[in-house]
Formats: structure tokens, sequence, C-alpha cells
């Protein structure tokens, strides 16, 4: 019991170790796509740097043949069209499938991607991609993007209006940054900033915005990115001052903001910048300052390419023209407004319809693979059903033949053994009447003895009285003696006949009873044969009462106690 409690500790043992291991090479591989992601995005913009990573991943499978590489490999190529959703979208499914959720952090990441580049053309479709993703990393030891995961579905949820939810989650990815995340920490009281306003909580929002601020502006040394934040919520910031009709503090921020990035030449901020400090200006009348705005946005435009921009431009170009009355030129930005407003169309059309197609394709395509492989499925199964019964078929036939002959063995062996018990019984049925015969002759030829003895006992005392033919007594006591000669010549013989039994029966008693001596064994024989002690003492030439010594101390030897027949004793043997 000891060793199969052993065998199973140490089974037990081996599978978890088993386990471990397996789980550890699975941690190892999610750390390594984790580190290739933070080797890739400082350098999204470099396409040769990524070439590079991407040839030096493939090497590494061509030298192990490792399935992580071809991942790794295929995993650097979505960094290359990281600008192309229509482009991205293929790659990222064709490496989701490839993968098969054998690494949740290429699970994770993959979902995360379709998320985001679905967010405005399929929100729905976003929104279960984004679950996706929140279920892979809680799979991981590690939660490598769970705030940004959270912070992505809260603004899914902020987008559909849905400001509680969106709260709830923006919450939960504060929750989860470390304390050096000061840039997303920053991010996140933006956030709630953004979703206390659009509750209406303007003051909220003015409260939680300064908190975003105050912990950017307390770190030294910002990054560009950090820098940009930090204008992106002064920005917001003017925005609710405006909201509440705080007009001085709004327009000291939002023209900080304007003149910042017109200096930086970012028309895309400029431009939304400018919109804000318009509207200031309407509201308090400042025509001359909305003039210099439409200068300004008038100035740019033939170099602003994105078409979303040139409308937002158009559209504040367009409002003043209406202010002033100006209908000559509002005529003529109405009309490049519907241009424009034309080709956005034509250019979302395209977008959606290429996304759609995509999609679309892939679904197909997916289908299609599995449908096929459903048939091979099905195919394989029914193969291996038929085998299965072919061999189930076989088995049985086996099995029954093999009982069969078993039994028809088992028979023929019973039948064997009968015969055999049948004709040993009868050979010991015919040993035991000859040995009862030669006993009953026995029995007469000592008894004829016996007599004999007596008659030349009697010869020999007529020898001693007078007037008796001496020569006649001694021929008769010749004749007694030869007779005598003859009846022990026959005891003999029929002794003989028995020797080999006698020889087995004294090397039985023998090994039973070590002590027994040579004449107590030899008087076995007689015992066994069942003579009685005077028939004996006639044999040995001895007296009857020696013969029961004998018997006695033999019994002793032989552990049978005084009423055991020794008779019987010798004969079970």
């Amino acid at each position: 019991m000891k060793t199969i409690s052993l065998l199973k500790f140490f089974l037990l043992f081996l599978f978890n170790l088993f386990l471990f291991v397996s789980c550890e090479k699975k941690d190892d591989a999610n750390d390594y796509f984790y580190n290739l992601t933070q080797e890739l995005s400082p350098i999204y913009k470099e396409p040769d740097k990524i070439k590079a990573i991407q040839k030096r991943e493939f090497t590494k499978f061509e030298k192990t043949k490792d399935e992580k590489y071809l991942i790794s490999s295929r995993y650097t190529e979505y960094f290359l069209k990281e600008h192309n959703g229509s482009k991205q979208i293929p790659v990222v499914f064709e490496l989701l499938k490839h993968n098969n959720d054998r690494y949740a952090f290429i699970s994770m990441i993959c979902n995360f991607n379709l998320a985001l580049e679905l967010e405005h053309t399929s929100p729905k479709l976003a929104m279960q991609f984004i679950d996706n993703s929140i279920k892979f990393d809680q799979k991981l030891n590690k939660t490598y993007y769970i705030s940004h995961l959270y912070h992505a579905k809260g603004r899914f949820y902020y987008n559909d209006k849905n400001y509680p939810k969106a709260m709830y989650y923006f919450q939960q990815a504060l929750k989860n940054l470390k304390p050096d995340d000061t840039l997303y920490i920053a991010s996140m009281h933006n956030n709630f900033g953004l979703t206390y306003d659009k509750s209406g909580k303007t003051g909220l929002a003015i409260e939680e915005t300064k908190k975003g601020i105050k912990i950017l502006e307390s770190k030294k040394n910002l990054n560009q990115e950090e820098i940009e934040f930090l204008n992106s919520m002064r920005d917001n910031l003017g925005g609710y001052f405006y909201k509440l009709k705080n007009y001085g503090n709004a327009e000291k921020i939002l023209l900080q903001q304007f003149e910042y990035y017109k200096n930086k030449k970012d028309d895309h901020l400029s431009i939304i910048s400018s919109e804000k400090i318009f509207d200031l200006y309407i509201t308090t009348g400042q025509s001359d300052q909305q003039k210099k705005i439409v200068d300004y946005l008038a100035n740019i435009e033939p170099q602003v390419n994105n078409i979303s921009d040139k409308i937002k431009l158009n559209e504040i170009i367009q409002r003043y023209y209406s202010g002033n009355n100006q209908l000559k030129e509002l005529k003529v930005t109405s009309e490049k407004l519907t241009n424009l407003y034309h080709a956005f169309d034509d250019k979302s059309k395209k977008n959606v319809q290429e996304i759609t197609d995509n999609l679309n394709s892939l679904i197909i395509k997916d289908i299609d693979n599995k449908y096929r492989y459903d048939i091979q499925f099905q195919k394989k199964q029914k193969l291996w059903l038929s085998s299965l019964a072919i061999l189930c078929i076989i088995i049985l036939t086996i099995i029954i033949f093999s009982v069969k002959n078993k039994i028809k063995n088992e028979k023929e062996i019973a039948q064997k053994q009968r015969e055999l018990f049948e004709s040993n019984e009868k050979i010991l049925e015919q040993d035991r009447s000859f040995q009862k015969e030669k006993i009953k002759n026995l029995h007469r030829t000592l008894s004829i003895k016996i007599d004999a003895e007596k008659i030349l006992l009697e010869n020999l005392k007529k020898t001693k009285r007078v007037n008796v033919d001496s020569e006649q007594v001694i021929r008769d006591l010749l004749l007694k003696v030869n007779n005598l000669i003859l009846i022990d010549k026959r005891s003999y013989n029929s002794f003989t006949e028995g020797t080999m039994e006698n020889k087995l029966l004294m090397d039985e008693l023998s090994n039973r009873c070590p002590d027994l001596t040579k004449k107590e064994l030899k008087l076995c024989t007689y015992f066994i044969m069942n003579l009685s002690s005077k028939e004996i003492a006639a044999l040995e030439n001895t007296t009857t009462g020696t013969v029961r010594v004998y018997k006695t101390k033999i019994k002793s030897k032989l552990g049978l106690i005084k009423d055991d027949d020794l008779s019987t004793f010798l004969n079970s043997i």
C-alpha cells in the first residue's frame, strides 16, 4: 500500500511539474511579445527598422522551428500597417487565426487593435472585441494593458452617451495604473472631466481637469507626448470656463492654446482650438478678433489635406460670412463645403466599404475554412468510427472464439481428468484388493507355520520318550523343517512383492519422523498390514510384549495419542 501511495505521489508531482513548466513557457512567451511591443512602439514611423526586426524574428523561426517566432514575425508586420486600417485588419485577423488563442498576449492585443479600428464604423462589434481583449488579459499572470483596455471600453460607452458606465470604466482604469504612470493618471482625470461635462456637471469637470493639469505641471522634464496632452487639457479647461460664462478665464486659456498650436504649425489642433475661441468671440461680440481667426484659417486652408479638418475650417469661415452678411463669400464657401461633404461621404463610404469587404471576406473565408474543416472532420470521424466498429467486431470475434476454445479445452481437460480419476480409482481398488489378498495369504501362511512349529515341538518332545523309533521321529522332523522353509520362502516372496511400496513408505516415514530406527521402520510395514502383535512376534522371533513396547514408541514419535490407531494412520500415508 505504501508503494502505491508513493507511486501516486510521484505521478502527481510529475504532472504538476509539467503544468508548471508548460505555464512558465507560456508566460515567458507572453513576456517576449510584450517586450517586442515595447521595442516596436517607439519606431512605428520607421518602416525600415520594423522590417529589420521582422526579418530577425523570422530568422529565429527558421533556426529553431519554434512557432513563437513565426507569430512574432507576423506580429511585427502589424506595425508596418498601423496607420492603414483597411490593410491592418486582414493582418490582425490572420494573426488571430494563426495564433488560435495559443498565446493570450497576442489574442489580447489583436482584439484590442480590432476594437480601436472599428470604434467609429462598428461600435457594437468594437465592444465585443474589447470585451474579448479584457478576458484574454485577465488570463495572463501579468496585467499588461488592463488599464488601457478599461480606458478604451469607457471611451466606447462615452461615445454611446452612456456616461455612468463610461465613468465606471475610467475609474477601473485609474485603479489599475501604476503611481509612475503620470501621463495616464492625468488622462483619467481629463476623462472624468469630459464625462462630468457631458453629464451637466461642468464645475466637477473643471476640478478633475485641474487635477490632471497639476499632475503634469508638477513633473519635471516632460516629454513631447506629455506636453501635447497638457495643452489638450488646458484647451478643455478653457471650454468649461466658456460654458460657465467665465469668459475672462476662458479667453485667456483658449487664446493661449490657439497661439501655441498656431506657432507649432499643427493645423489639426489649431483648427479645433480656433473654433472654441471663435465661438467665444461671437458670444462676446468681438468682431475684429473673429476676423483675425477667419483670416488665419483662410491662409492655412490650401495646406490642409485632411477632409475633416478642411470641413471644420470652412464651417467656421461660413459662420463668419453668414453673421456679417457677406453673401458672395458665403456662397463660395457654401459650395466649397458641399463639395467637401460629398468628398468626405465618398471617402467614408469607401473606407467603410473596404473595411466591410475585408470583414466579409475574412468571415466568408473563415466560414469556408470552417465548413471544409467540418467536412474533413466528419469524414475523419466516419473513418474512425468505421475503423473502430470493425476493430470492435474483430476483437469481439476473437474474444468469442477464445472463450469457446477455452470452454472446449476446459471440458476436454475435465473429461480427461475424470477418465484419469476413474482409471486411478480402478487401479487403486485393484491394488487394495490385491493387498488384502496378500495379507490373507500371509495370515494363512503364518497360521500354517505356527501349527507346523507346534507339531515340530511335539515331535521334539517325543525324542525324550523311551521306546520311540528315533529314526522315524527324525524323518518327521526333517519333513516339518522343510515345510517351515517352504512357508518362510512363500512369506518372503510375498513380502518381496511389496518391497517398492515398503521403500516408499519408509522414505515418507523417515522424512516425517527422522527419530524412527530401522527396526521401528520395519515393524511399521507389519503394522500397515494390520498384523497382530503375536503374528509380528512370530515373524521377528521375539515376544508380543516387545512388539507392544515398539508400537508404543512408534506412536509417541509420530505424535499419536493412546487412542489413535497406528495402522489407520500408516494407511493414510
